[in-house]
């Protein structure tokens, strides 16, 4: 095929950009790869993030990526509507989202997630003698879900006699328009409890998926409220109390609106990515058996394990990270202009030949591996020592536990775009 019609090819993939549907995931990296050879930084008509705004730019070069989320002078985190105020510290940029990322480091150092691996282990034991007495089952309900939940739910001192409404909130927020079976039947079930008309099949119109997020939001700040009061009675050894008694650069305590917003995002980031990432590489994992048996023959040594899930993280990366340009800037040949958004898929700079031998196969020793999995530059997961650790741990016991399964022939794997994953995974027993 020639250039003009590849480019022709690219601009039109482009102006079609969708991440959130069905038809997209399944020429995702097909696509990517087109737009990364003919049209690297293109403009895009459909541009969005959650559905909130058209049209921006999309980057799907490593390079390119990685030097738009280092430059927070130019591409802010600040990028898009919130239904109550921007998270902290994911939508601040520096100086002020290095204040706040510091009071939190000490929270997730790697000493303090090792002192938390054998809870991990027996957790995840539990969680798999409940699912294993069973032939079949759907392993994102019985695992990916309730195993880093769970324990985010514990570390912030959510209690877990709310898990249920917990997983109800942030699945109305997160997928309400991706997919997501559930995050839609929530999101249509708000929409009639507010009295907005919806459409019993197909998308969310945007006007009311933006009412659904609003009203969802504002349970969940006056939820996060009620425990800011609980704590403030009564600390506890949990993440809560310590936000508390925690100071902005060590010279005041933060407000109660600081306090609901970091607790806000940390809700909104630590309830998903890793469930959304365990259930894609299961996915893999009974897709390509030759793959699993090659992991599990060399799980046992950390040092390979560890560089083994570093990749898997490489190729089952979910994450698209927006950002609104500042100023007028020439960008690669790209004329953006100050308000202008642009779209960063992880997935897409993950796969780039210029920076990945192979880029599309899975080596569990491949060094270097400078992924994007986890973000890149300042605002890269808070969370990464305890999400590489859910990760290893989870699917090695998985794969201790249950060598051997496949796709349930009856029952499809259920995936949603977006901020990428399955929301349901049934497997069989081999």
């Amino acid at each position: 095929m020639s250039d003009r019609k590849n480019l022709n090819r690219a601009v039109s993939v482009a102006r079609g950009y969708d991440p959130y549907t069905s038809e997209w995931l399944e020429h995702e990296f097909e696509s990517y790869a087109l737009l990364r050879e003919h049209l690297p930084v293109a403009r895009t008509e459909q541009l969005a993030y959650r559905r909130q705004f058209n049209g921006g730019w999309l980057l799907t070069r490593y390079d390119d990526i990685s030097a738009c989320l280092s430059d927070t002078d130019v591409f802010s985190s600040q990028s898009s509507d919130y239904p109550q105020r921007p998270w902290i510290p994911q939508a601040i940029d520096p100086p002020s989202h290095t204040a706040y990322r510091r009071i939190m480091n000490k929270w997730f150092t790697p000493e303090a997630m090792t002192a938390m691996e054998p809870h991990l282990w027996d957790f995840a034991g539990e969680l798999l003698d409940k699912m294993l007495q069973k032939d079949e089952f759907d392993f994102v309900a019985d695992f990916a879900d309730p195993f880093p939940t769970v324990i985010f739910c514990e570390l912030f001192g959510f209690p877990l006699d709310d898990y249920e409404q917990l997983m109800d909130w942030k699945n109305t927020l997160m997928h309400a328009t991706d997919g997501h079976s559930a995050g839609r039947a929530l999101a249509v079930a708000k929409a009639k409890e507010l009295g907005l008309q919806t459409p019993d099949e197909g998308e969310l119109p945007s006007e009311v998926a933006g009412q659904v997020y609003g009203a969802t939001a504002a349970a969940l700040y006056e939820y996060f409220g009620g425990l800011l009061e609980q704590r403030r009675e009564h600390a506890r050894n949990d993440m809560i109390s310590q936000l508390i008694a925690s100071e902005y650069d060590g010279e005041r305590p933060l407000t109660n609106e600081e306090l609901l917003d970091t607790l806000f995002l940390m809700f909104m980031a630590g309830l998903d990515t890793v469930a959304s990432a365990m259930g894609l590489i299961v996915k893999t994992f009974a897709e390509q058996p030759d793959k699993r048996r090659e992991f599990i023959a060399l799980m046992d040594d950390s040092q390979k394990l560890t560089l083994a899930v570093e990749e898997l993280v490489r190729t089952h990366a979910i994450v698209l990270l927006p950002r609104r340009v500042t100023e007028e800037k020439e960008f690669e040949g790209a004329s953006m202009h100050a308000g202008d958004q642009v779209m960063c898929p992880t997935m897409a700079g993950n796969r780039d030949p210029e920076q990945f031998e192979n880029p599309d196969e899975i080596i569990y020793d491949r060094v270097p591996n400078r992924h994007m999995g986890f973000g890149h530059g300042p605002h890269r997961c808070l969370g990464i020592h305890l999400a590489r650790r859910e990760l290893r741990i989870g699917l090695q016991l998985l794969h201790q536990r249950m060598p051997d399964y496949e796709l349930h022939p009856d029952k499809k794997p259920e995936l949603f775009g977006g901020m990428k994953g399955a929301s349901s995974l049934w497997l069989r027993k081999g």
